[in-house]
């Protein structure tokens, strides 16, 4: 359980992060009222991960 703290730590120390995850909300919302149900769950995916993954480089 130690790995969700600190991935709840960079949501919480990095509010640009934390933006980009209701932005991937957002998206995947959009997304599942038009249908693509699959294509959401990627989007969410995708631009979460690519946030943390710009997070960490950027620390």
């Amino acid at each position: 359980m130690k790995w969700l703290k600190e991935v709840y730590e960079l949501f919480v120390d990095d509010p640009i992060l934390a933006l980009m995850a209701l932005v991937a909300l957002a998206v995947a919302l959009v997304l599942a009222k038009l249908g693509a149900p699959s294509v959401a769950g990627l989007a969410i995916f995708l631009v979460v991960a690519g946030s943390l993954w710009l997070s960490v480089r950027r620390d």
